[in-house]
């Protein structure tokens, strides 16, 4: 698909005209926002479509050029979907302290080593690699096998902003069905 511009390559993307607010505005640069770069072919590495969309997070079913910029900026849907509850992280910060959040306060506060309730020094940048790494699995056998995300990133953030006792429940849970994954894998083996 090509995407026509009446502008300078060099020209920053802008949000659709139907979104209030876009999280790429904020964390693109002006390099990876220019026109230009939706001319570079998608990396072999980058960030797939779920995960773009998740980041954004206002299910605009139109073309936006920002995610098909944003796709050739983040490496992985780690990056991305991080991006996304960081996103969701800044909604919340705003209803508590009843003012609107940017993502710079935002992404400060997530990975800010702190007590979450579990009497160690912890981020939610730590946890949420904790909680991906779970979720994380290799489909399939041959040298075509990749490692595929089983768990939404809507689940991963409420894991991860959790009440203590709730978040280890959860982690007992994702390792219990990683056991019985790989018991039902090694059958017939």
């Amino acid at each position: 698909m090509e995407i026509q511009f009446n502008c300078s390559k060099d020209e920053l993307i802008r949000r659709s005209e139907g979104c209030d607010y876009c999280i790429f505005e904020e964390i693109l640069t002006p390099e990876q926002r220019k026109v230009k770069v939706l001319e570079v072919p998608v990396p072999l590495n980058h960030a797939h479509r779920v995960s773009i969309e998740y980041a954004c997070g206002k299910n605009f079913a139109g073309v936006c050029p920002l995610k098909y910029a944003a796709m050739r900026a983040f490496p992985d849907d780690f990056t991305a979907c991080q991006f996304g509850v960081i996103k969701d992280f800044m909604w919340d910060l705003g209803k508590k302290f009843n003012k609107p959040i940017g993502y710079h306060e935002a992404i400060h506060e997530w990975t800010k080593e702190q007590d979450l309730g579990r009497a160690i020094q912890e981020s939610y940048a730590q946890r949420f690699r904790d909680v991906w790494n779970f979720g994380h699995k290799k489909i399939g056998e041959d040298k075509n096998a990749v490692m595929r995300q089983n768990l939404t990133s809507p689940l991963i953030y409420e894991i991860v902003v959790s009440t203590p006792p709730v978040y280890e429940l959860a982690l007992l849970l994702l390792r219990k069905l990683i056991e019985e994954s790989r018991q039902r894998d090694s059958i017939g083996r």
